[in-house]
């Protein structure tokens, strides 16, 4: 049973959500974690909704102190699981950018529904983002970089990696708690932009 179906993600409160915020362009987190990239965000892009969903709830709230301190107006927070609420909440083509920043690689085979980097996943992100849209990925697991890489580019075929993004992300991109954390361990990096260049064609 979904048990967000009877609670308040649906198309029709997406619809009305961003209706009420007057923005016409949507920027998404995957995993907001403590909300510190999702500030930045907001801060960023104040022209634009920026969603993050965080699967636990102490870090939501976390990110929803950060929101209301800042005064980000154009900024929520949705805490459960990302691959629920996506199918309820999102339309087709609707998002501009989703960032996706150190995913939890889930090594062991027995724990693969929970990777957020496999085409069951990635083929929600491709049927909400917008032609034109962006994909953001930051992490230190090279086969998450690989797999998602291969995915968009010769799975789907409608998405072309950006290097001059991926640098550019890269060199800009705001240290998160553990990103200071592994950095200081000496841990490798990959960065991914990605853009959505047409349709998937069957």
């Amino acid at each position: 049973m979904n048990k967000y179906k009877d609670k308040i993600f649906s198309l029709e409160d997406g619809d009305k959500l961003f209706r009420v915020l007057g923005y016409d362009k949507i920027i998404l987190e995957v995993g907001s974690g403590n909300g510190i990239f999702l500030e930045y965000l907001g801060k960023t892009f104040a022209d634009s909704v920026v969603i993050g969903v965080e699967l636990d709830i102490k870090r939501a709230k976390k990110c929803k102190k950060k929101i209301q301190r800042n005064n980000l107006v154009n900024t929520l927070i949705l805490s459960g699981d990302i691959t629920e609420i996506l199918p309820l909440f999102f339309r087709d083509s609707c998002v501009d950018r989703v960032y996706m920043n150190f995913p939890e690689p889930w090594p062991k085979e027995s724990n693969w529904r929970n990777r957020l980097f496999e085409i069951g996943f990635l083929s929600m992100v491709d049927r909400i983002t917008k032609v034109g849209g962006k994909f953001y990925l930051a992490t230190d697991v090279e086969y998450i970089f690989n797999t998602v890489d291969e995915i968009f580019t010769k799975v789907f075929g409608n998405w072309e990696y950006r290097s001059d993004l991926s640098i550019e992300y890269s060199e800009s991109f705001i240290p998160t708690l553990y990103f200071e954390k592994w950095r200081e361990e000496g841990r490798n990096f990959w960065w991914g932009v990605w853009e959505k260049v047409g349709l998937i064609e069957f």
